[in-house]
């Protein structure tokens, strides 16, 4: 059934209902038939399930099995220090579980806050009477009552209009006010095209009527968008396959290890139990067990600095999608734009133009004339009263009520002081889509003048005289007529909306004289043009998707500096197949106009298919099902619907699109933190490797214990590598271009600067020291069994020290990534120095704190023999420095010789 080709007999017949309304009794049978008018939201999360998800990762599980290794090995040789090994792995994993989930947890509760689905209370007539009900309770073949201001509730088709307005943008993008009649169309083939209807999830702004209910909760083009969405499946994102990745291959390396040696054990006439002690001890030195605390830490510290700027992530894991972001599909209401009307250019009859200074709503503005006479003054002040005599939109307190359009022509009378008190309107001659045009009559000092409002070209067939600039009422002959057409043309091919204002003394629409022309815009954000560029200029390609017309968005690019290679409109993207659409979108740079939502969902599949990374911003309803499909949804947290919120993966709380840009920045900076703290725990896993490899193959006693390794990983390493991950965007960060796809975290140059670079210069370092300490003391080569226990703890406390005394230098180093330790300067990572002095405060008690000693078979070693430590970390430092050094420098020969070719081939040219 096309309920919106129906006349109000019809309507009532069909859907068993009247003027008075539904009876409560019928109602509430309804109810019980349509069930309760409300979207379904997401389902809501089992908290004490997603908790106990976060123990059954791969790496937690790992690690799980690694305790249990360990309570097995000190059941079997108790006394070792195994059982404390088990409770600190453990105590590792529900840390990291607690953490993951409480970031997870109050991002959610933000959220919660945030989404408020539907009007709560809807004015409808039941039984006879107007009465007030509570939104859910509404069904179909109610009649509701609609006033300026109201959010509408259900899909409906009017009976009964007077100059009615709604905002559609949720639904459609369009972002003029939508003019709704009582005209039914035969022609028209869907729902949201029927300007007899009214839709969920919209509202009033001008007018009143009333409407039978023909859809509630799901079966609402509302609904029906909010099911496209939860039906849309949700893509993983690079963090979680990056996460998953380094995960499977530290397992490996760690599982292949540990079984090689325990097969050397066996073959060698090891016990069983020895053997498999063994191999535990290189599984658990190969398993980074701070690894997941400090990603989920990185993530969760980049996402409050995202909140500082405006920008509430609701999951932890698109953090980092951000920076490998690609594409950035906008929409332009409200997001490019302010998504309010402001009046900022007049052209009076006369041929003077007047620039209107300030922005939005704000009544604080100045009339600037690029040229003026004595009367120019009057001739505006008379434009704008005409203006503001015919708009019902008011402005009190501060509240805004009205349509935005009339709103920027009553703000800027306001801006001139205007005093409308010496008029009184008598009579009115409303707006229809027919007219396109509206008119007031008014008594000013006992004369009767009628003043009209319109579209330019409606005014000027019906004016045959203007007001020049002499404030001479002149025949608005050929010549002047083009030359306003001419002004209008300007206005809207800079995306300006544009009407015409006129008075005539004789009380008709017929014979006026012309005033001048207002134009009007829905203005572009002012940080959009930088933010624009330096998506540019950080290889990031944006694209513009609007339900606005081709013209309109064309000139609004043209006004931010947003570069496109072609147009395509909703009907063009819907013609072409997804291979001609990818084929397009792989080359090319598209400003999309009257888009559909379906058919923005299909371009952000094109999109992914062509390998691209996708945000796309939104705040409609129809931008939900996209939202939901992109690599990182970004939703408007002032002017976004709540379904949008709830699709996305990102909320801007100021709707700003420089908030974006932040937001990319402090992705790509998840994304280097998180690889510069990989390769600092993959450096100081090798001097926990090593010792065991060369104790296995030479005669020399066991350099470093399971528990001492632990010690490392959970105690020095943690906290400055939680410090690593706290660390801001480094400079020109967004100079660069995104992280690929295909780009990883755990690449060849993690590998070669972790293992076969640092970690080669710590494992010297901690088998020196060991080595060199134990030979001081007067140690013979093939000499196993130290007969001094003491001896035995010293010895391995210098090897711990010297992998640790290599990893407070290799954490300075490690700032950044590409540039020297000083370029990041020295104090602004407060969480790093805390962590240094903690760490100064561990290796104390180490050395001289008895419970810590015996816990980590540590001993004192006294102050003159640490000396033998100092030159490694000097060494890893100026090596790593010199490393980095030339890095750049081949870095900018490169750019310097692809530069000369450039030349080269524009020369050819």
């Amino acid at each position: 059934m096309q309920p919106y080709k129906l006349n109000s007999q019809e309507l009532f017949e069909s859907f068993h209902t009247s003027k008075n309304g539904l009876s409560t009794k019928e109602a509430n049978r309804r109810i019980v038939d349509f069930g309760e008018n409300k979207i379904q939201s997401q389902i809501k999360k089992n908290y004490l399930l997603e908790y106990l998800k976060q123990y059954i990762q791969f790496f937690a599980l790992l690690l799980e099995v690694a305790a249990f290794l360990a309570f097995i090995a000190d059941y079997y040789a108790p006394n070792e220090g195994n059982d404390i090994l088990a409770y600190a792995i453990l105590i590792a994993v529900i840390i990291n579980a607690t953490f993951a989930f409480w970031q997870e947890y109050k991002a959610d509760k933000a959220m919660e806050a945030l989404v408020k689905l539907m009007p709560s209370i809807v004015t409808l007539v039941r039984d006879g009477e107007v009465k007030t009900i509570d939104a859910k309770d509404l069904v179909p073949g109610d009649i509701i009552i609609l006033e300026e201001g109201n959010k509408i509730a259900a899909d409906a088709v009017l009976i009964e209009n007077t100059t009615l307005y709604i905002n559609t943008s949720s639904l459609n993008g369009e972002s003029r006010p939508s003019r709704r009649d009582l005209k039914i169309d035969s022609n028209i083939t869907r729902a949201l095209d029927a300007r007899n209807m009214v839709f969920a999830g919209t509202a009033v702004i001008s007018g009143s009527a009333e409407a039978v209910v023909v859809s509630t909760g799901q079966s609402t083009e509302f609904g029906k968008i909010a099911t496209l969405t939860k039906n849309v499946q949700k893509t993983i994102t690079p963090m979680q396959k990056e996460v998953i990745r380094i995960t499977h291959i530290l397992t490996i390396i760690a599982l292949a290890m540990g079984l090689l040696f325990f097969i050397f054990g066996v073959f060698s006439e090891q016990n069983l139990l020895i053997a498999s002690i063994f191999a535990l001890s290189l599984i658990v030195a190969n398993v980074p067990e701070g690894m997941l605390p400090t990603i989920t830490l990185s993530l969760s510290l980049a996402s409050q600095r995202m909140a500082k700027r405006n920008a509430l992530i609701k999951n932890l894991d698109s953090v980092q999608t951000l920076g490998s972001a690609t594409v950035i599909c906008t929409d332009k209401t409200g997001t490019l734009t302010r998504n309010e009307m402001t009046l900022k250019e007049l052209v009076l009859a006369g041929g003077e133009h007047v620039a209107v200074s300030g922005e939005g709503y704000a009544t604080e503005g100045e009339f600037n004339f690029d040229n003026s006479n004595e009367s120019s003054q009057i001739r505006l002040d008379e434009i704008l009263t005409a203006g503001s005599m015919n708009c019902r939109a008011t402005i009190e307190d501060k509240k805004l009520f009205g349509d935005p359009t009339e709103l920027a022509i009553v703000v800027a009378a306001k801006k001139r002081n205007i005093d409308l008190s010496l008029l009184e309107k008598i009579n009115e001659i409303p707006f229809t889509s027919d007219r396109k045009m509206m008119s007031s009559v008014c008594i000013k000092s006992e004369e009767k003048i009628l003043y009209t409002k319109g579209a330019a070209e409606v005014i000027f067939e019906k004016a045959t005289h203007f007001l020049d600039s002499d404030q001479i009422i002149k025949i608005f002959d050929a010549d002047a007529k083009k030359r306003m057409q001419m002004s209008a043309e300007a206005f809207e091919n800079e995306a300006y909306r544009v009407l015409a204002i006129a008075k005539n003394s004789n009380i008709e629409e017929e014979g006026l004289t012309l005033l001048g022309l207002v134009a009007i815009m829905d203005l572009p954000r002012e940080e959009v043009k930088g933010a624009i560029q330096q998506c540019k200029t950080a290889g990031i390609r944006t694209m513009m998707i609007t339900g606005d017309n081709s013209k309109t968005a064309q000139a609004i690019a043209k006004k931010i500096g947003l570069e496109f290679d072609r147009i395509l409109t909703g009907d063009e993207v819907q013609m072409l197949r997804e291979e001609e659409l990818e084929k397009i979108l792989s080359k090319e740079s598209v400003l999309f106009a009257r888009m559909a939502s379906n058919q923005k969902l299909k371009i952000a599949i094109a999109l992914q298919n062509c390998g691209e990374v996708v945000a796309m911003t939104g705040d409609g309803v129809n931008d939900a099902p996209a939202l939901k499909r992109a690599d990182i949804g970004i939703a408007m947290g002032i002017s976004g619907t709540d379904v949008a919120k709830e699709a996305a993966d990102m909320i801007l709380l100021d709707d700003n699109f420089n908030s974006i840009v932040s937001a990319i920045e402090e992705g790509r900076a998840v994304y280097f933190n998180i690889k510069k703290f990989v390769t600092y725990i993959l450096s100081s896993n090798v001097p926990e490797i090593v010792p065991y490899i060369l104790h296995f193959f030479l005669l020399i006693p066991l350099p470093l214990s399971v528990i001492q390794i632990l010690s490392i990983d959970l105690g020095s390493d943690m906290l400055p590598g939680l410090a690593l991950g706290s660390e801001k965007p480094e400079k020109n960060i967004m100079k660069s271009p995104p992280v690929g796809r295909g780009e990883k975290i755990l690449d060849w140059e993690v590998f070669k600067r972790g293992y076969f670079f640092i970690g080669v210069i710590e494992a010297t370092a901690a088998m020196v020291a060991f080595i060199s300490f134990l030979s001081l003391h007067g140690w013979e080569y093939g000499t196993v069994d130290l007969k001094n226990p003491l001896l035995q703890s010293q010895a391995m406390t210098m090897t711990l020290l010297g992998a640790i005394s290599c990893q407070l230098v290799n954490v300075w180093t490690m700032r950044s990534w590409e540039y020297s330790a000083w370029s990041v300067g020295w104090t602004s990572n407060k969480l790093l120095l805390g962590a240094m002095a903690l760490e100064f405060l561990w290796i104390w008690m180490m050395l001289s704190y008895e419970p810590v000693q015996k816990i980590f078979h540590t001993a004192y070693i006294p102050l003159n023999e640490l000396w033998i430590l100092l030159p490694f970390p000097i060494i890893l430092f100026v090596s790593h420095e010199y490393y980095k050094y030339t890095k750049r420098s081949a870095k900018t020969n490169l750019i310097l010789l692809q530069g000369d070719e450039d030349v080269r081939k524009s020369m050819v040219k």
